[in-house]
């Protein structure tokens, strides 16, 4: 269900994004816009729906109860009375408004309507980064709320935008691929550079040693995501050191050839989002007790995140 939440939410701010970014100034065809909208709709619907389907079964988790018992329980102690609770509900009130934006846009065909639902949609994901490890567990902060907003914002705008890519303008759009393919490598660019940053700092925050990378079990899944990030970052290189250059004088041949390799990056990118999912339900590993404080404040951390957990 997380998976599926992160790739919903990809959808959501890649397709807004890569639609008032990527292809910003250009003429975009009826087809493209209709795909890019559909991209965007599909998202914000399935982030809608799966939170929701993920909230109750954390619920049903927390509350031990059988599922016949459980339809009729009270969750309102959960809802209002954790952090986990309010920011589920701050974020479905938040994506409300974006599914709202998306349809107003379809609806009167104005575009600007796209600007409001970006922002927003970037707002309310971060209600993930002051609900996750990076807002309770020990040597959580400020900073590491907003580091993981930005890697988060940074790998939906960067994973969601290759979708795009590959779903709307490639096989509907041949006029317009070599002028979309250079301007996504552009901003990719920036948002890896953001995600290598963002993420070098949260492994630092979260992993008390180098020797965690392999010895806990929280660094081991940082490995396989690190790994399948680095593939996903060599197949990005060789799009924009070898095949940019390439398209100038390239053939149908070649441009459907490049058309299945964003297709084969994408399905790699959204492998990540997997990992991922797994990495976020992983434990970081203790930092060794220094005082009877510190092992006061770790305790009072574990108890606050229950509830998110």
């Amino acid at each position: 269900m997380r998976w599926l939440y992160f790739l919903a939410l990809a959808l959501t701010i890649g397709a807004l994004g890569f639609r008032l970014v990527v292809v910003r100034g250009l003429a975009v065809p009826p087809a493209v816009e209709r795909r890019l909208l559909l991209l965007a709709a599909a998202g914000v619907v399935g982030v809608l729906e799966v939170g929701i389907a993920a909230f109750l079964l954390r619920c049903e988790d927390v509350l031990q109860l059988p599922f016949g018992k459980f339809l009729y329980g009270d969750l309102s102690p959960i809802s209002g009375g954790t952090r986990y609770g309010k920011v589920f509900v701050a974020m479905t009130l938040g994506f409300a408004l974006v599914a709202a934006f998306v349809y107003l846009a379809w609806l009167l065909e104005r575009k600007s309507f796209l600007v409001p639902a970006l922002a927003l949609a970037l707002v309310f994901a971060g209600g993930l980064s002051v609900s996750g490890h990076d807002a309770v567990d020990p040597g959580s902060s400020w900073k590491s709320e907003l580091a993981d907003w930005v890697h988060l914002s940074a790998v939906s705008l960067w994973i969601g935008g290759l979708v795009a890519l590959a779903i709307a303008v490639w096989p509907v759009a041949p006029s317009l691929r070599r002028e979309v393919f250079v301007r996504f490598s552009r901003f990719a660019t920036v948002l890896v550079a953001l995600v290598l940053a963002a993420g070098t700092y949260l492994a630092i925050v979260r992993l008390p040693a180098f020797h965690d990378l392999w010895r806990a079990g929280y660094g081991r899944v940082l490995l396989v995501k690190l790994a399948l990030v680095a593939l996903v970052l060599a197949w990005g290189g060789v799009h924009r050191f070898l095949v940019q250059p390439a398209l100038a004088g390239a053939g149908d041949g070649f441009l459907v050839r490049v058309g299945r390799s964003v297709a084969g990056e994408s399905i790699a990118a959204i492998a990540v989002l997997l990992v991922a999912a797994v990495l976020v339900d992983s434990k970081p590993p203790q930092p060794g007790p220094s005082s009877a404080s510190s092992r006061s404040a770790y305790a009072g951390a574990v108890g606050s995140s229950s509830w998110r957990k």
